[in-house]
């Protein structure tokens, strides 16, 4: 991680925690959502895309402790961290109705990829919450790759619109003095890029 301040570092474990609760609060309240991603866009938003990629490695690791099937999707959560870098340096996550947008590419990245690893590495079983809906479609007879992808893009839009509306809060609630010390801070701050190219002043040659 050279190149990166303390501060980032710091936001890593921050982020793996953040996921961890809100995958357990998810589970243990029996939502119909995962919360789990809230900590790997958080830190992509904020620090850029290989920090927030390397939470979402991280928890999927961890999670796959106690659920090994859990490790598949480790590349989701991965480019949900890149894609949250990428939205942090245009200035997705400055506006509410920006951050809602942003639904859309994470819900496909989680529900239509999600369905494709469920198809291609476990023939369509799916696992954990949606397992319970792909079964139900399948039972009223649709077929099990069209019940997965039915089921769990359907699923992700609803686990990303409170998952992008935490991470806008809690961006809005990072106090300035922290703000800066963030790589995507000035972003937020509004403050110029210093890495973007100054125009080059031209003199007017005299005939």
């Amino acid at each position: 991680m050279r190149g990166y301040g303390r501060l980032t570092i710091f936001m890593i474990p921050i982020g793996i925690a953040i996921n961890f609760v809100g995958g357990q609060i998810a589970l243990l309240l029996k939502l119909p959502v995962y919360l789990d991603s809230i900590g790997t866009i958080l830190v992509g938003a904020t620090c850029g895309g290989l920090p927030g990629a390397l939470v979402g490695l991280i928890s999927n690791g961890i999670n796959s402790i106690t659920s090994p099937p859990t490790f598949a999707f480790a590349i989701l959560n991965v480019a949900f961290g890149l894609l949250a870098g990428y939205f942090g340096r245009i200035g997705v996550f400055r506006t509410w109705w920006k951050t809602l947008l942003s639904v859309l590419p994470f819900a496909f990245i989680g529900g239509f990829c999600g369905a494709l690893i469920t198809i291609w590495v476990f023939d369509g079983l799916a696992v954990g919450g949606g397992a319970i809906v792909v079964g139900a479609l399948t039972a009223m007879g649709m077929d099990l790759n069209t019940a997965n992808f039915a089921a769990q893009l359907p699923m992700d839009v609803l686990d990303k619109v409170p998952t992008v509306l935490i991470v806008y809060a809690i961006i809005k609630g990072i106090p300035k003095r922290l703000l800066v010390k963030l790589p995507l801070g000035r972003v937020y701050l509004g403050q110029p890029n210093p890495r973007a190219k100054k125009p080059v002043a031209t003199t007017a040659t005299q005939p």
